[in-house]
């Protein structure tokens, strides 16, 4: 049995990454920081839904508890897709808004994915992790400055290639997905349709909006079976917008 631990899981990508889960036959463990979105989202489906908050060790750990609980066996996949997203020119950056933004996004991707390799590697059976990065960390963007959010996105990649080759020989893998303009309750240049057409005429080769259901695809190839010699990737979901 394919069991699956997706956080963020109760809306976007996170959602979405659930509901294919389903489809393809996972056993699946739905983490969210809400815990009545949660239970709302899945009520009267075979999800097992946890509430977790990924900044709380305790709670990171407990969740994972949990699920190998019920499945009497740790989870052999992960999707991180818990995250947020804010927008601020650098100067008016404080620095509580900037260790927000990095605690959520960056150490809740360690916290998760420390919790899932220590009990994949007790395990001994392998595993695979895919964590949510974005284009963000690779290029700037003047009409929605985010220095906090690019570089807790960047932190995520260089995360997600340390554990790629830390773990490899035990037969882990661990790989990242990057997202461009997500139609997601996340995004903010939909605020402004004008601005949004123009990125997508100017700056997205394919001309539209991605879709949540379009990044749960990328994420849950790799972390199956036909991603097996796949690991330390960064797998771009942008509509091209990276190669323009």
């Amino acid at each position: 049995m394919k069991r699956l631990v997706v956080t963020g899981a109760a809306s976007g990508i996170g959602a979405a990454t659930v509901r294919q889960a389903l489809d393809l036959g996972y056993a699946v463990a739905a983490l969210d920081v809400d815990p009545e979105r949660l239970t709302q989202t899945w009520r009267g489906t075979p999800v097992l839904p946890v509430a977790c908050d990924v900044v709380d060790p305790d709670a990171v750990s407990a969740a994972f508890k949990t699920a190998q609980d019920r499945w009497g066996a740790p989870a052999s996949g992960l999707v991180h897709a818990a995250g947020v997203y804010r927008v601020a020119p650098s100067t008016d950056l404080t620095a509580e808004q900037w260790r927000g933004v990095l605690d959520i996004n960056a150490t809740g991707s360690f916290l998760v994915c420390r919790e899932f390799g220590r009990r994949a590697l007790d395990a001994g059976a392998g595993g695979s992790a895919v964590l949510l990065t974005s284009i963000a960390y690779e290029r700037g963007d003047v009409s929605e400055p985010a220095a906090h959010y690019a570089a807790s996105k960047g932190a995520v990649v260089s995360l997600a290639r340390q554990l790629a080759v830390e773990w490899g020989k035990a037969g882990i893998r661990v790989n990242a997905v990057a997202p461009g303009v997500i139609a997601t309750p996340m995004l903010t240049l939909g605020d402004d349709p004008d601005l949004l057409e123009a990125y997508l005429r100017d700056r997205v080769p394919l001309g539209a909006l991605g879709t949540a259901d379009d990044v749960a695809s990328a994420c849950l190839f790799l972390v199956g079976d036909q991603a097996a010699y796949i690991s330390g990737a960064v797998l771009p979901v942008d509509g091209g917008a990276g190669a323009a």
